[in-house]
């Protein structure tokens, strides 16, 4: 676990052009525990926000960095990842809406499964349409059955383990974070669930329209799950046989 210098967790939070809902998040980052460091992580060429030049006094006990890498998320979730020193990584989104609830259940997993790659129930908290709860409860199946979490529910994992990972997988045009839970599993790293709802933002669902995203986040997951289960498959089975 941490040494006096290392702290337990370091958050990474990618920022794109058009997440403007970041500076809420940080407002939430109270809860988490002293010397935790949060590293934000632009694109090249950006400046750093003078939010982080104005923050209030109750986050003061947290260690604040900020980085840019080349575009792409995969890019700057492992730029994140490669900065942090603490001993666990915690990758959120900057739409993100977190409670002292999440963090305490992310410590208590983390204290009880250390090797497991840990992540939260998905929740829209802006939600408009009650067609959402059933987005909500078709993550909790696909994640807790089918044992495929996407990103925006919040992934931790011990540094090291994301290291010898090597990282989310920059050549993946759509979907690193969910190539990235196969390759976890691939590696025999278990998943585990907090068990506690972590906010998502449902915008992209109400400029799209709810069906045709939906329709379009299935097509791409079975697409890209199909190759991935099938080199599980192959993986397991080849273990089985030593």
């Amino acid at each position: 676990m941490s040494s006096l210098c290392d702290p337990l967790l370091s958050i990474v939070v990618p920022l794109g052009p058009s997440e403007p809902e970041w500076p809420l998040l940080l407002d939430q980052l109270n809860p988490l525990p002293a010397g935790s460091e949060v590293i934000l992580v632009g694109y090249q060429d950006e400046q750093r926000p003078a939010k982080l030049d104005e923050l209030p006094a109750s986050l003061i006990h947290l260690e604040w960095t900020w980085c840019t890498t080349e575009q792409g998320r995969a890019y700057q979730l492992n730029t994140g990842a490669e900065r942090a020193t603490g001993d666990y990584v915690w990758f959120l989104h900057a739409d993100t809406i977190l409670n002292r609830e999440n963090v305490q259940s992310l410590l208590n997993a983390i204290d009880q499964y250390p090797e497991r790659l840990f992540y939260f129930n998905l929740w829209f908290h802006d939600k408009e349409t009650l067609w959402l709860s059933i987005n909500e409860w078709g993550a909790r199946f696909r994640s807790d059955v089918l044992g495929c979490p996407y990103g925006d529910q919040g992934f931790c994992i011990s540094r090291t383990q994301f290291l010898d990972l090597k990282g989310y997988p920059t050549q993946s045009l759509y979907g690193e974070d969910h190539v990235f839970v196969w390759k976890a599993r691939q590696n025999k790293i278990h998943l585990h669930t907090c068990g506690t709802r972590l906010g998502t933002s449902a915008r992209k669902y109400h400029d799209a329209g709810w069906l045709n995203l939906t329709l379009k986040y299935q097509h791409l997951w079975l697409k890209q799950a199909a190759p991935e289960f099938f080199k599980w498959l192959r993986i397991k089975l080849n273990r089985n046989r030593v």
